[in-house]
């Protein structure tokens, strides 16, 4: 048996047997892992910690036929603001989900893996509106996905987009005037269109300064990369969606 060091998000946790626990985890190095995580339903089991979501840990595991099991854990941070808050449980389980949504087994994926940190870290650590932590989420991760967003020239012509917004679902952009004659199309309104183009152009360090007084637009934005993420990847961000 091969015995591994990894660091890891936990994303889930589900019961097995009496007593054990098979957890999911977003590892730095393997990307996402199944692990069996054994007595820690117990009283007083010293592993606890390590199969609550959004923990960061440090694990021992080993590896037999493709199946790990965690010998040894070490809490790194457990992101405790995430869970003492309604939205920010909310939205940051939505991050979670689209990391298992996305994120291949046994295969990693580095730029995702920070970018999940740096979410967390901004909603516990930087007080930041939970809303406007997501949307940064969603918008860097489509783009790792490979299907970023226009929102400054019509995504068919090229021609720069000032006013009268419309968003085509085709080809995942604003369009202009023109092309929009060809297409169906979503409008949307200026301070929706305000609250993408900052929060995708704001550095993580600028988002405290970002100021936006709908919390209507804000959600109208969430519901757009909602669509967007089940039009591209046909999978559903559950989390939220009575939420929106």
């Amino acid at each position: 048996m091969e015995e591994i060091k990894t660091k890891g998000i936990i994303i889930s946790a589900k019961d097995y047997l009496d007593s054990d626990k098979i957890v999911t985890i977003f590892s730095l190095e393997f990307g996402l892992i199944h692990a069996r995580l054994r007595g820690v339903k117990k009283s007083g089991a010293k592993l606890a910690f390590a199969c609550q979501p959004f923990a960061l840990i440090e694990f021992i595991v080993i590896k037999k036929n493709n199946f790990y099991t965690i010998i040894n854990a070490t809490s790194i941070d457990q992101f405790f603001d995430i869970t003492a808050d309604f939205d920010n449980y909310i939205f940051m389980l939505a991050c979670l989900e689209v990391i298992q949504k996305t994120i291949k087994e046994n295969d990693p994926d580095e730029d995702m893996f920070v970018l999940l940190l740096k979410t967390f870290k901004l909603v516990c650590y930087e007080h930041i509106l939970p809303m406007i932590a997501f949307i940064k989420f969603m918008l860097e991760a489509m783009n790792l996905l490979g299907f970023k967003i226009e929102l400054e020239r019509c995504a068919i012509c090229d021609k720069e987009v000032k006013n009268d917004f419309r968003f085509s679902f085709d080809y995942n952009g604003l369009i202009c005037e023109n092309c929009s004659n060809k297409l169906d199309y979503l409008e949307l309104s200026k301070g929706e269109v305000a609250i993408l183009t900052k929060i995708n152009y704001a550095t993580f360090d600028n988002l405290k300064n970002l100021k936006f007084l709908s919390r209507n637009d804000l959600v109208s934005v969430i519901s757009l990369l909602c669509k967007i993420f089940r039009l591209q990847t046909d999978e559903e961000i559950v989390s939220i969606k009575k939420f929106l």
